[in-house]
């Protein structure tokens, strides 16, 4: 009898805090937490998902690329046109194959605003060699990075676990 109490105790699940969580809490699901303060949430390669992000990324990085910059600027996206400045801007010089340039200084901006750590030339080489990749993750992290701050997550009390 009491090794089968020590086998329930062990498959008992562990008892839940009762308090809000916060975004540090949650370790699951990285869209639905922002703990790898200091470094990129997605990965390089981690481009393929959500479909829609990476359907426009790929086909159209330029369009990516100016709303990751309006983001930046505005985390709603209130004033978003799809041809911004920044996305005319990458368009152009994508065709003197200098688009790297411009991508590049965006995203030590992004990283500097995050803390996430890398530096110029680690982002030099990511954008020259996987511009696209390049442009979704760095739109995914705006993304999940910002609207963290805006509107957290709170456990509603019909959630609570007894």
């Amino acid at each position: 009898m009491g090794s089968s109490q020590l086998k329930y105790q062990q498959a008992a699940p562990p008892e839940y805090d009762q308090q809000t969580p916060t975004i540090q809490q949650n370790q699951g699901n990285p869209a639905l937490s922002s703990s790898q303060e200091n470094e990129w949430n997605y990965s390089l390669f981690d481009c393929f998902s959500p479909g829609d992000v990476c359907l426009i990324g790929c086909c159209f990085p330029y369009v990516t690329f100016g709303k990751t910059s309006a983001r930046m600027k505005d985390p709603s996206l209130g004033n978003f046109s799809i041809f911004n400045g920044e996305c005319l801007l990458w368009g152009c010089l994508s065709l003197g194959w200098l688009n790297w340039t411009v991508q590049t200084a965006r995203r030590s901006e992004l990283r500097r605003r995050f803390g996430i750590e890398g530096s110029c030339c680690g982002d030099c080489m990511a954008v020259f060699f996987c511009s696209q990749c390049t442009v979704i993750q760095e739109e995914k992290e705006a993304t999940l990075r910002l609207d963290n701050k805006q509107s957290g997550y709170n456990l509603t009390q019909q959630m609570a676990y007894p």
